[in-house]
């Protein structure tokens, strides 16, 4: 009935786009900011989305869905980690590396837009979901601007004062 393994870029593209959608949802619990919570909740929902209709479009074309290595749930890390993690605001590398992840993931888009042989529903949907990468990609970069002018007004160096001696 299905195929054993067929089209590895759309599996791949699946691979990471469930991966996503996780690293979006953790980083979503670990931000302390709620607009920027709310930015990375609603992009774990996305990337969900679009991993639900490629299975769905695989399984119409007869392609098993390799979804073997999805795990959910999120990782354990230590105490330690999360509390310094909290305490120095450290969310302009977290909303970073979700976004240094969609930019692998526009390229895994060329490579299955880039294969004729992918039935044309499959390759919709990695149109829709390139599109929403780049224009959220786009969204992202403005809240992590908006995150360094917050880190520059907090941060005041300090200025010291010489006094010259005039003889």
């Amino acid at each position: 009935m299905y195929a054993k393994v067929k089209h590895h870029e759309v599996q791949e593209l699946l691979k990471m786009t469930f991966t996503a959608e996780k690293k979006y949802y953790e980083a979503a619990e670990e931000v302390q900011i709620v607009a920027l919570s709310r930015f990375l909740n609603h992009q774990s929902v996305e990337r969900n989305k679009h991993a639900n209709e490629l299975v769905e479009a695989l399984t119409f074309n007869e392609i098993k869905p390799d979804i073997t290595y999805i795990r959910k749930g999120k990782i354990h890390r230590k105490g330690l980690d999360i509390k310094l993690s909290l305490e120095n605001s450290k969310y302009i590398p977290i909303v970073c590396k979700c976004l240094d992840h969609d930019q692998d993931l526009i390229d895994q888009c060329i490579l299955v837009l880039e294969n004729e042989t992918i039935p044309i529903d499959i390759l919709e949907i990695t149109t829709r979901l390139m599109t929403l990468l780049i224009f959220e990609g786009i969204e992202g970069t403005h809240i992590i601007e908006e995150l360094n002018k917050e880190k520059r007004k907090h941060h005041h160096p300090k200025v010291l004062q010489l006094k010259k001696n005039f003889v």
